[in-house]
């Protein structure tokens, strides 16, 4: 009996171990919601099941951001948005959801009219970096001012990317390819590498699979390196489909995508998780082998590799 029970006890605790490496909590704006009362809120969603908690509108005071579609933390832990609507940079409130008017900041440099379908992220040197659909291009923004400057040339990018993400130092910047074109054809659904001194883009794999249709899409690493994407699916082949957004988990070296939960909101194409991650690390793969404990696998390996000499441990005891 004494042995049966130490059995379980040891085996209670390795689960609570296993459910510690969980997902993370994110945040995304559903900017393309046909319900209009929930347009532009902020929402708060588990990424291990797509349970989605709205905090807020973003409201400002004066008026509401129309299509927020870029979401990033900077290193001091504020979040920022872009809204292709009224083209402004702002920090947002991540218990309310609520911009402050005064804080909005006009951005320069970027085409007027829509259809930029921004992408945003910071670097662990705090810097910013925003692409653009409208001119396949990378932008480097001065978050006080909004001014940017396009990064190689314009078009570099050369690919529909509406999603972007960095992590490491020195930066590793990652986008992901729009799903579909505004005709409703298949464009680029897949993971690139981006050269943050050129700006060009370069092709690392489909999501595959496990990846719906869908429309655009925010990116996101989590702080120890694994990489979640969500997808907008509202508009599907060119035609209404209101279906929820995706959660992705996606393989660093393949691009093939994982699929981790659906939410029940829809409209979601913006993603952020935490502020600049893996600024420690120089010069070391995020998924390299020696550091297992960088992706949820190496940490359920070693919960596993513990519970065995455990149960070891307590066979000779109990012998």
């Amino acid at each position: 009996m004494i042995r049966t029970f130490r059995y379980a006890l040891l085996m209670v605790v390795s689960l609570f171990a296993v459910n510690a490496t969980g997902a993370p909590v994110a945040f995304s704006v559903n900017s393309d919601s046909l319900d209009n009362a929930t347009t532009d809120s902020l929402y708060e969603i588990d990424l291990a099941t797509g349970t989605d908690l709205r905090k807020g509108t973003l409201f400002t005071g004066i008026s509401t951001p129309l299509d927020t579609e870029g979401l990033a933390f900077d290193s001091e832990g504020i979040l920022w948005g872009i809204d292709d609507d009224s083209l402004k940079l702002f920090p947002i409130n991540t218990s309310t959801g609520g911009v402050s008017y005064s804080k909005q900041i006009p951005l320069s440099g970027f085409s007027t009219g829509g259809g930029n379908d921004f992408g945003m992220t910071f670097s662990c040197d705090d810097t910013l970096f925003v692409s653009t659909v409208r001119t396949q291009s990378l932008h480097r923004v001065d978050k006080t001012n909004g001014n940017s400057e396009v990064i190689g040339s314009s078009g570099a990018l050369g690919v529909n990317i509406s999603a972007i993400a960095a992590y490491g130092n020195p930066t590793r910047l990652y986008g992901l390819g729009n799903g579909q074109s505004a005709d409703g054809s298949t464009d680029s659904p897949n993971l690139y590498s981006i050269d943050p001194e050129t700006g060009v883009a370069s092709l690392i794999g489909s999501l595959g699979s496990q990846a719906g249709d869908y429309n655009q899409g925010g990116l996101a690493f989590d702080d120890t390196g694994v990489l979640w994407a969500i997808t907008d699916r509202g508009i599907i082949n060119n035609s209404l489909a209101n279906l929820p957004s995706q959660i992705l988990r996606i393989n660093l070296d393949s691009g093939e995508a994982t699929l981790a939960g659906t939410t029940s909101e829809v409209g979601f194409e913006s993603l952020a998780i935490a502020g600049p991650s893996g600024c420690e690390i120089q010069d070391v793969p995020i998924d390299d082998p020696r550091i297992p404990t960088l992706s949820p696998s190496g940490r359920l390996a070693t919960v596993l590799v513990l519970l065995f000499a455990g149960m070891l441990s307590l066979r000779r005891k109990l012998s």
